[in-house]
């Protein structure tokens, strides 16, 4: 008999899915899926607005918002892919090459519109597009009746949203989960797109559809058994790649401004290669190589090119590869690339304050208070006789100041080596750079000497691996956690500290949750 693993993260005391918001789909998976639903580059989506921002992601529902001239792009949108499709009509239904008529616009309706709002037509719907089609038929012939089918379903809330009810044609009734009472288990179409926009960031493809209607995708071991699929697809390393860029703060990289008297270095091409670099990274460790956190936070390599390996004073790659082994000394895993090393640097001078906050926040999930209303936060001063070190020394001395900092500073003043851009240096000011500090109040509390000996003592943490878990958590269901989400994050954090740290494995664990599988039946849209 196997011994359950020894359950971690908060404590659980009363099993509660938390709550289930209304979904918008984001820029990028309102992209991903006209690309997946039309086909690549049909459609333009290029010109809507970037989603707001809260805990680090884009994907948020709290702060996701519609408003008039966001549906207005949708409109024009859903128009143009109607045009598109109907000029090629028989791509998306065989019938319209030879029987354009009203039965192959019912067949292409109850087909494309399964695809697009991620469920079987009810037959009410169905006839009401068919009068769509009807009246333009009578405008336009068969294509314009097709361009309005199209546009209709691609402007409606049922393709726009993810629409969650608990309800189906086959279950009209929800029923209350068996252990969670106050809860309604997600129908198996719900449940598909669940699973799709939080594995690929796009809508369901044919199989799991078909799992879905078959009634294949109702239990755990059906869950799981298509994530593992699902994961073996190329879609899920772009997935991977998005949650570790918005986690780290590093797609920001393009915006960041930096001073080119102090940086020349800091090009447009080397803020793309850097980028690159950080993708490439995440991809490989986690499909290709151990797989794991604990490689993502102190790995002895990374993937570039020789103007990369001269960036980071590192022999080139062979030829013909991009494999790039680290100066064992100075660079370990993700928080010694430049990508984030520039985006948590100032413009024209390192950061150890931010760097700090990252760690406190990003990788142990605390939050350090707040600087008092009295104090204006502002970067000392540059002086070219001191180094960063000395020159933030006033934070620790000052009372008003020093509660937050000692928070941070000691972790931040361990990323000295690495200037505003993530240059190695070894000098400052004319004085070698004291790259020493400590972890305090955590599960790896120690004396630290530079980032490589902070990367060794996170990758072994427990509690980064719980808080890495509930930054999945949040990615993954596009919201906060509260305290109704204890034993779903226990459940997660279990897993994954059961696997070892296997990032595909708590990839897998996400589709085993109360929080997946259900919603509270007092949230239920009417």
């Amino acid at each position: 008999m196997t011994t359950p693993p020894a359950r971690v993260g908060p404590l659980c005391a009363a099993r509660d899915p938390g709550g289930s918001p209304l979904r918008r789909l984001t820029r990028i998976e309102y992209a991903r899926t006209m690309d997946d639903l039309v086909g690549a580059g049909l459609v333009d989506s290029s010109r809507l607005p970037p989603d707001e921002r809260a805990l680090g992601f884009a994907n948020n529902a709290e702060v996701v918002s519609t408003g008039g001239l966001l549906v207005e792009a949708y409109t024009d949108l859903a128009e143009a892919a109607g045009d598109a499709v109907a000029a090629h009509a028989a791509t998306y239904a065989s019938c319209a090459a030879t029987a354009p008529d009203a039965a192959c616009a019912a067949t292409f309706a109850a087909s494309f519109g399964r695809r697009a709002w991620r469920r079987p037509l009810s037959a009410d719907e169905q006839a009401a597009l068919a009068a769509v089609y009807a009246g333009g038929e009578a405008d336009g012939g068969f294509s314009e009746g097709i361009a309005r089918v199209t546009a209709v379903l691609l402007s409606s809330p049922q393709f726009l949203y993810r629409l969650e009810t608990g309800t189906s044609a086959t279950t009209p009734t929800p029923a209350p989960a068996a252990d969670l009472p106050d809860a309604v288990a997600l129908t198996p179409s719900e449940l598909a797109t669940r699973l799709s926009y939080l594995l690929w960031g796009s809508m369901p493809d044919p199989a799991l559809l078909d799992a879905a209607d078959a009634g294949r995708l109702v239990a755990p071991a059906d869950l799981a058994r298509e994530a593992r699929r699902m994961l073996a697809d190329p879609r899920a390393r772009t997935i991977v790649t998005t949650f570790h860029a918005q986690w780290l703060g590093i797609d920001q990289l393009a915006d960041a401004s930096k001073d080119q008297i102090v940086y020349p270095a800091f090009t447009a091409a080397l803020s793309t290669a850097l980028t690159r670099e950080s993708a490439r990274f995440v991809e490989e460790v986690v499909f290709n190589r151990e797989g794991t956190l604990g490689a993502l936070l102190s790995a002895p390599y990374t993937f570039g090119d020789l103007t990369l390996a001269s960036f980071y004073g590192a022999s080139p790659p062979a030829a013909g590869g991009d494999l790039i082994m680290l100066p064992a000394a100075q660079r370990a895993g993700l928080l010694t690339q430049g990508a984030f090393l520039a985006v948590y640097g100032k413009a024209n001078q390192s950061d150890p304050i931010h760097r700090g906050r990252f760690v406190r926040e990003r990788l142990f999930c605390t939050t350090p208070p707040s600087p008092p209303p009295n104090i204006t936060v502002r970067p000392p001063d540059l002086n070219p006789r001191l180094t960063t070190r000395q020159r933030f020394a006033a934070h620790t001395g000052d009372p008003q100041c020093s509660g937050c900092h000692v928070l941070l500073d000691p972790i931040g003043f361990a990323f000295e080596h690495y200037d505003g851009i993530g240059h190695w240096r070894d000098m400052e000011g004319g004085q070698p750079v004291d790259s020493s500090g400590a972890l305090s109040g955590t599960d790896v509390d120690s004396a630290l000497d530079g980032v490589v000996t902070l990367a060794g003592d996170l990758a072994r943490s427990t509690e980064v691996q719980i808080c890495y878990a509930t930054q999945w958590f949040r990615f993954a269901y596009g919201r906060g956690e509260t305290t109704a989400d204890a034993c779903s994050i226990s459940d997660l954090a279990t897993a994954f500290v059961a696997a070892k740290g296997d990032v595909r494995e708590l990839l897998v664990a996400l589709t085993q949750t109360d929080a997946f599988r259900y919603r509270r039946a007092g949230d239920l849209l009417q």
